[in-house]
Order: structure tokens, then C-alpha cells, then sequence
């Protein structure tokens, strides 16, 4: 393997020799930095992905012997084929069953990361070089806690993000008296710590609110209490981080949700494109100041790998800059690679005939 020195020379002769020294230069220091990241990573000899939809719920249960529910381990396997899309021709694309043989410099990227996932690609023969330590599970799981969800939009509100356009309050409650205050009858939605995709929410007014509470504070010491906005639309940024500081914005993310919030399918556009239908209801200095906002924050973190933070536009002309925040791959991660390909259109999610299918749907 190259060492650190040898790799940057050899990055130096790359953009020599094919004569990309004055359009490199003329990005400026932080922008070659990230040239130089992308020349590393694609320098890997192979990469394995691996598409792990119950990543959250892992990451919730923390233990490395954790079996998802049917109809996820269902979903995991209809769509085991989700990363041929991106995938380079040497890549390998794990089916979660299938011994692994990789070599130095060779590169696991799954949906994300948790102590299942770190088993089974020791289960298949991965040597643990290639994994993540305990502790790093560990920090990744605190991070994936929806506390830092909350944290981030009280900073938020502290801030002044947005002025009189910012929507949305929540809490992180750690008993049954917090999430049903006497003084408040309010709707509220209620989440459990560690879910994704419409898993984990409960309304308030619901009859079995309490006893899911009670049930999620049990198992996972919290849940998060939100009020309930009117939504207009979902939209969302898309972020890289490469562990040391550094921030790479990779673009917006306009999503399609269903009733109760499981992902139904991304708009295929350029970024023109879902910026021009967002300025329908939101000033471009807003979305300017959100992206540079989370561009700021997001450099505390030493994390490595993609992110997407999940936003809302309101009925009243609002929006709320941060209603998720996913330490791992997303769907809008996945919209834009196919974008980058010159797809246009929506790629979408079905479960249909009782079997999950992803297609992209050009528009006609």
C-alpha cells in the first residue's frame, strides 16, 4: 500500500500529467483538499456495498446478533441489488450471505454502519482492519441518537436561522409526564430515538400513545416530542464528511413521503431545477443561509462517509432546517448518483405483490 507522502505525489503526478493544474489551483485550497479525498477513495482496488435498510433499528438495539423484523429483512433482500446502480464495474455488491476476500486498500461502504453489520462481515470472512472498533460504533450510534437532531435546531432557533420563517420545536423527554403535560393538549409527534423512514412515530392523539411511549422509553430511555407542522413538502441537503473537518455539500434532495413518513420516491433534477422549485416558497437567501449553516456545524464532527439532513417546507410559507439528521447513505444520496449519470425523472420505491422493486420513471 501507498503511504500518505506517496499517495499525494502520486495525486500531484496525476493532475500533471493530464494538465489540470490551473483548474485545480483555481479552486482554492479547501476545494483541492476534497479533489485530493476523491482521488484517494477512488484509488481503493475495490469497493464492497452493501444496502443494509435496517441500519437505525440495529443501531437502536446495539447488539451484534440483532434480527430486524420479516418484513425489513425482506426489504434488504429484494433490494440487495441497490448499489449496481452506482457501483463501479470492479466493485462488488454484497448479497449478506457470500464470503468476502478483500485485499489491502479495498474499501467497505455499506447503507451504514452498526455492531450487526460489523458481524456479519466478520461472519463472511472480513478481517476487522476493515471494520469499524467498538468505540467508533459506539460514537456513531450517539450520533445517530435523534437527540442530535434536536440539539441542532434549538442551536438553530438560538441563532436566529431563518428569522420569522423558522418552523418547528422539539423535545427530548424522559418520562411519561414531559410527553403529556396536563397544561398542553397540543398535537404533538412523538419518536422514538434511533428509527428512520415512518418507523418509530406515533401521534399523540392516537389511543396507543402512552403505551408506546412507555414501551420506548423502556427500551430506549427517551423519545422525542415534536410539534406537528403543516407540511407543504420535504426537501433535504446532501453532505460528505470526511472525518477531519472537512464538508462537502453534495446537493439538494427534493422526496416524496407517504402518510406515515416511509420514503416513497426523489426527484431526478439538476440542481437549477430543484432550487427554481423551491424558490417558489422559500427565498434563495434562506436556502443559502441553511446550507452554509449546516456547511458550519457539520465540521465538529469527525464522521466519515454521507449524510443527508431532512427538511420541511410549511403551508404558511415556513420551514424547519432540520427534521432528521441520517449518519449513513440515503435515498437522496442514491437520487443524486443517478443524477450524476444524466438520469431525469423520479426514482421511486414500491412494495407491490407483496416484493419492495426501486425504478427510475423518466419524465414522459
Amino acid at each position: 500500500m501507498f503511504g500518505k507522502a506517496n499517495l499525494f505525489f502520486a495525486f500531484l503526478s496525476f493532475i500533471r500529467n493530464f494538465g489540470l493544474q490551473p483548474r485545480l489551483l483555481a479552486l482554492g485550497k479547501a476545494n483541492l483538499f476534497f479533489a485530493f479525498l476523491s482521488f484517494i477513495r477512488n484509488f481503493a482496488l475495490m469497493k464492497v456495498y452493501v444496502f443494509n435498510p435496517e441500519n437505525d433499528m440495529a443501531l437502536a438495539d446495539g447488539r451484534p446478533g440483532y434480527t430486524p423484523p420479516a418484513l425489513i429483512r425482506q426489504m434488504r433482500s429484494d433490494l440487495s441489488w441497490l448499489p449496481k446502480w452506482w457501483a463501479e464495474e470492479d466493485d462488488v455488491v454484497w448479497d449478506g450471505t457470500s464470503p468476502l476476500h478483500l485485499s489491502p486498500g479495498d474499501e467497505i461502504c455499506p447503507w451504514g454502519w452498526s455492531p450487526a453489520l460489523v458481524h456479519q462481515l466478520s461472519q463472511a470472512g472480513v478481517d476487522a482492519s476493515f471494520l469499524p472498533s467498538a468505540d467508533a460504533l459506539e460514537r456513531l450510534r450517539q450520533l445517530s441518537h435523534r437527540r442530535t437532531a434536536v440539539e441542532a435546531l434549538h442551536q438553530q432557533q438560538a441563532d436566529g436561522l431563518c428569522g420569522p420563517l423558522l418552523r418547528g420545536e422539539s423535545l427530548l423527554c424522559q418520562s411519561i409526564d414531559q410527553l403529556f403535560p396536563a397544561s398542553d393538549t397540543s398535537e404533538r409527534l412523538f419518536k422514538s430515538p434511533w428509527s428512520s423512514s415512518g418507523r418509530g412515530l406515533m401521534p399523540s392523539g392516537q389511543p396507543a400513545a402512552r403505551a408506546w411511549c412507555r414501551r420506548i422509553l423502556r427500551q430506549q430511555g427517551s423519545v422525542v416530542a415534536e410539534s406537528r407542522l403543516d407540511k407543504l413538502a420535504d426537501f433535504g441537503m446532501l453532505f460528505r464528511l470526511d472525518g477531519a473537518g472537512g464538508v462537502e455539500y453534495r446537493g439538494l434532495s427534493l422526496f416524496h413521503t407517504n402518510e406515515s413518513g416511509a420514503y416513497t420516491g426523489s426527484w431526478l433534477a439538476s440542481e437549477g431545477e430543484k432550487l427554481s422549485w423551491l424558490m417558489q416558497y422559500v427565498p434563495p437567501q434562506v436556502l443559502a443561509d441553511v446550507r452554509h449553516w449546516w456547511e458550519q456545524h457539520l465540521t465538529r464532527y469527525a464522521y466519515r462517509g454521507p449524510l443527508g439532513v431532512d427538511m420541511m417546507l410549511t403551508a404558511d410559507g415556513g420551514i424547519c432546517p432540520c427534521v432528521e439528521v441520517n449518519w449513513r447513505m440515503t435515498m437522496g444520496h442514491v437520487a443524486q448518483l443517478l443524477t450524476e449519470q444524466g438520469h431525469r425523472g423520479k426514482l421511486l420505491v414500491h412494495y407491490i405483490y407483496g416484493q419492495f422493486c426501486a425504478e427510475v420513471e423518466a419524465f414522459q
